[in-house]
């Protein structure tokens, strides 16, 4: 069943035509793999889902949703996130209160929090702390729960990110290269985690280019080339299809 569907995507940025009629689909409980050389596209097709960008033409519909002309915080409200290169943590606070604040209606951003009596807002907060402290055992980041989150290693900024995710409850979770640059120990944790949440129903995107990762962890891959996608059901097809060894693999 299609969680998510891109028909006849067109973006142009002046003369530069990226995306030119692609069409992607994505099943729910799935991880996925986009693949293509530098400027194909695969940001940008990020951007247009999560609403950073706007498609020149076509429809991306989520949950039967169209979504192409929503804001990126009310897409994000529908069950979509997104990691990015440059992680984008608030790199003063802790690791916890990251994971805190990215929590959908986090009671300490709530207005109406100033006038509950206190015992129903510390009822609330004890909730969301409590939650909080099951995502930092799942990302393996408990023992560095109260470091500032940019005084972690490199790795646990990436496992932090993800964990972010899970705390805004997504559905539909956008990674960009979960693993480029981490440690071999941080390596097989974000490996067990994606496994672990494709188990749990969540339906994974993912750009990346460790080949091995992705002939581990993916169901599908969409290949970037010239402004249209090409999908191989499999790692093997994928390494094997002549247009992949011509333009990427050489």
């Amino acid at each position: 069943m299609a969680i998510l569907k891109l028909n006849n995507i067109y973006k142009a940025f002046g003369e530069n035509h990226v995306l030119k009629g692609v069409n992607l689909t994505f099943d729910k409980g799935m991880i996925y793999t986009l693949i293509g050389g530098n400027g194909t596209g695969k940001s940008t097709i990020y951007n247009l889902i999560t609403g950073f960008s706007k498609a020149d033409k076509g429809t991306i519909t989520f949950n039967s949703k169209k979504i192409q002309n929503t804001s990126p915080v009310k897409i994000n409200h529908l069950g979509i996130t997104r990691t990015f290169q440059d992680l984008r943590l608030i790199t003063e606070l802790s690791v916890r209160e990251n994971i805190l604040l990215a929590f959908k209606n986090n009671p300490g951003e709530k207005i109406y929090n100033a006038i509950l009596p206190s015992k129903l807002f510390k009822k609330e907060y004890d909730e969301f702390a409590k939650r909080t402290d099951e995502i930092l055992d799942k990302i393996h980041l408990t023992e560095v729960a109260d470091n500032p989150a940019g005084e972690i290693s490199y790795g646990q900024q990436k496992l932090l990110t993800i964990g972010c995710c899970i705390a805004n409850d997504a559905k539909l979770l956008l990674l960009d290269e979960p693993i480029a640059g981490i440690d071999k120990d941080n390596y097989s944790r974000i490996y067990n985690l994606l496994t672990e949440l494709k188990k749990e129903g969540k339906t994974i995107i993912q750009i990346e280019h460790n080949h091995g990762f992705i002939e581990e962890l993916s169901d599908g891959i969409y290949f970037l080339y010239d402004g249209k996608t090409t999908y191989f059901e499999n790692y093997d097809s994928f390494i094997n299809n002549d247009l992949v060894k011509n333009v990427y693999l050489k």
